[in-house]
């Protein structure tokens, strides 16, 4: 069985696969994880699919979502965690700040599973992480999926 997390946030607002690499912070070395763009790629379908089921327009795929995902699951990978916020305690809403992503409406959902398929139907099953996916506001999505020792990590960023 996998791990999920999910959250929520309004704010005003004025505020394949490749391989991806993260510097080790204790040191020079590399740490390559391979990321699976197909698997995101379904996680898109099925969170698309499962809004039109409800009535609800699909989510489109941002760029900018997508890089902002993926140094989070690259970061949870090479840092051995798995959680919404880092260890030195930066949000998903900080890191979209970082990354100056304009939003009004944001959330995130966080999986930890074996499969696609387990971590889709592990989010669709938890209520916090459904109400992301069937959100009104949101119109964008960023999705990141990584393998990683534990399993493959998957990370939805969501936006208006």
């Amino acid at each position: 069985m996998g791990f999920v997390f999910g959250i929520v946030m309004s704010a005003m607002l004025h505020s394949g696969g490749g391989v991806v690499a993260a510097v080790s912070a204790s040191g020079p070395a590399v740490v390559a994880y391979r990321e699976r763009r197909s698997d995101a790629q379904a996680m898109l379908d099925d969170v698309n699919a499962r809004r039109a089921s409800r009535g609800l327009p699909p989510l489109r795929l941002d760029p900018e979502l997508c890089a902002i995902a993926r140094a989070h699951a690259v970061d949870m990978a090479a840092r051995a965690y798995f959680g919404h916020d880092t260890p030195e305690g930066e949000s998903p809403f900080d890191r979209m700040d970082r990354a100056h992503y304009q939003y009004g409406y944001a959330g995130e959902n966080l999986a930890l599973d074996r499969s696609v398929d387990a971590a889709a139907n592990a989010l669709w099953h938890s209520a916090e992480h459904r109400e992301n996916i069937l959100e009104p506001h949101y119109q964008k999505v960023g999705i990141a999926a990584v393998l990683a020792p534990a399993g493959e990590i998957f990370v939805e960023d969501f936006s208006d």
